[in-house]
């Protein structure tokens, strides 16, 4: 049977998560909202790639919170059912798309 701690420690696991996600979404706010700035303060035409890389930000802050809702979820099954599986699969799979996020979104910068 697990104890309240388990289920405390999923808790914040999971809302460290959403931290994160969250810190991603207002930073890809602000890179987008910078380049629109600058557009109107210099006339600086051109700056769309700021505009997709802060876009990209705000989902992958999504993707985040979303994947960490997953985690947690089915955490607390494998809680309530007193077994336990490894997610190394999915957590590659997740930590692969995170990988190729950044890829494509260094590719722009260039």
């Amino acid at each position: 049977m697990p104890s309240p701690s388990d289920h405390m420690a999923n808790e914040r696991t999971f809302l460290a998560w959403v931290r994160t996600g969250i810190a991603l979404i207002g930073f890809g706010f602000v890179i987008a909202k910078f380049a629109l700035f600058l557009q109107l303060i210099k006339g600086v035409k051109g700056s769309g790639n700021s505009v997709i890389f802060g876009e990209a930000m705000i989902v992958l802050g999504g993707a985040v919170i979303g994947y960490g809702l997953l985690l947690y979820l089915l955490v607390e099954r494998d809680l309530e059912n007193n077994t336990y599986r490894s997610r190394y699969v999915m957590n590659s799979i997740f930590a692969l798309f995170v990988l190729l996020t950044a890829v494509g979104l260094a590719l722009l910068i260039i």
